[in-house]
Order: C-alpha cells, then structure tokens, then sequence
C-alpha cells in the first residue's frame, strides 16, 4: 500500500512539471490528504520539489517543516527523469496529534502550520532558499453539541468485581488446618525417631553383650565366663533381674559353662526382646 501511495504522489507531481524547463531552478508544493480530519486522525503531509538537475544538484536538497502541535514520520522518495533533466522530490510525512494543543474546542477548528523551508545548492555553488505555506488544515471534534452540553464520562472507572476459584474464607480456613495436620505429622514423626534413637542407645550394649555370648559359647573357659558375667551385668541394667541371675549362675558354674546353655540363654533374652 505504502508503495502504492508514493507512486500516486510521484504520479501526481509529474503531471505538473511543463514540457519546457522552468524559468527557476526550483519548485514547491504542499498538499494536506484530508483538508478535515477528525481530532486524533492521522493526516497525510506532502511536499513535492521538482528539480532542474542541469542547474541544481537534487542530493542538494533539504526541506525542514514544522507541523507544531503535530508529531510527524518522514519519507522521502526519488524520481528521476533523465529525458529532460527534471528529478522530483517527494517528501511524505505522517502526522497524528491527541494532545491539548490539537483539541478543536468548537465544532470545527483551522490550524495554521508554519511554511515548510526548502534549501538547495546550484551546479555552480550558490544556495537556494525556498518557503512553502501549507493549506488550511482543519480539525474537526468528534462531539457532538448535546455532548458539549452534557459532558459525561463513558466509560466505567470502578474496577469490577473480583472473582475467586476457592473463596478467600474457605481457602484460609483449609490453609490453617492443613498445615496444623503438618505440624502434628511432624511432631509424631520426631517423637518417633527420638524413642527409636533412644531405644537404639539403650539396647545397644545388650546387643554386643548377646553377641559376645554367642561367639564365646565355642571358645576357652575364661572367654565364656567373661561373656557372662558382662551378659549379666547388662540385664540388671535393663532390670531384667530373673536373666541377669540365670546368667550369673551360668557364669560361675563349678565347672566350665555349657556352650549350649549359653546359646539358649541369649536366645531367651532375644525373645523377651522381641516380644
């Protein structure tokens, strides 16, 4: 489309150069595409330069508008007809304004813009200064009278209403009793490594002690005694007295102790754990 548009302006500012060269170097024009836009429309700028090249150098060519209060993009297209030396400039502009400045503050409003100043330079060093006025450009409100009699807000400036998968109340409420049911989990799980831990502490003497037994019950005399006697010592501590007894017994026996008695008391004592 962009493409489209600038052939057109080219199209349309060849058909105003004459057949025979002009008498200056130079010439402008400016054209608004619409005269009347409605406030914050864009507005489609124009000014075309035609060029005499055997007296002017076209790269020469400068043009500087100001579209105050407007805001403006730029484009600048080159033709160059190398039958009779005429080279068209055409600079497009794309204007837009939405600020206070712009505002119609009638049904109508003309804007005035400043003319655009065109500069050049001649094949023989000398500079060209040109200024080209722009037509009257007019704003029009999109108001109607009514809407200046009433003005009103269209539009709501309430926020609406929030809107919640789970109710605020009820997901706190879930919240609050979930993470109780964690804290209770968690307090239960490290009362039961503490009794375990504690358990493994306590039995872990009487653990060694069995083991003792049980290797010694194939060894010499004084290893079997020995054994014993710690087995013993051990059971008292866990106030397993009827044990700690047997294995006293055992321990100082007249003769040497029975391996198999030895073997059947720790199995006893492994039970009574057990159970």
């Amino acid at each position: 489309m962009k493409r489209l548009a600038t052939a057109g302006l080219v199209a349309a500012a060849l058909a105003t150069v004459p057949s025979a060269r002009a008498a200056t170097p130079v010439s402008v024009r400016t054209s608004f595409a619409p005269l009347v836009h409605a406030f914050a429309d864009p507005v489609t700028a124009t000014v075309t330069v035609v060029v005499d090249s055997s007296r002017v150098e076209p790269g020469s060519v400068r043009v500087t508008p100001s579209f105050a209060p407007y805001g403006a993009e730029s484009r600048r297209v080159v033709h160059r007809d190398a039958g009779d030396g005429v080279v068209v400039l055409v600079y497009g502009y794309r204007l837009g304004c939405a600020a206070a400045g712009c505002v119609p503050r009638a049904a109508e409003r003309q804007l005035a813009l400043a003319p655009a100043r065109v500069t050049w330079r001649t094949r023989s060093g000398v500079a060209g200064v040109a200024r080209a006025a722009w037509p009257p450009l007019t704003v029009a409100s999109r108001l109607t009278s009514r809407d200046l009699a009433s003005p009103r807000l269209v539009a709501r400036i309430e926020p609406p209403a929030p809107r919640y998968a789970v109710p605020p109340g009820a997901l706190g409420i879930g919240l609050v009793i979930f993470g109780s049911a964690l804290a209770l989990a968690g307090l239960g799980l490290a009362a039961a490594c503490l009794r375990g831990r504690l358990k493994t502490v306590v039995q872990a003497p009487l653990e060694r002690a069995l083991e003792l037994v049980e290797r010694a019950a194939a060894g010499e005399t004084v290893e079997r005694r020995r054994a014993l006697y710690r087995l013993a010592l051990e059971l008292e501590h866990v106030r397993s007295h009827r044990q700690a007894l047997a294995a006293r017994k055992l321990a100082w026996a007249p003769t040497a102790p029975d391996s198999m008695a030895m073997r059947n008391l720790a199995a006893g004592v492994r039970g009574r754990e057990a159970a």
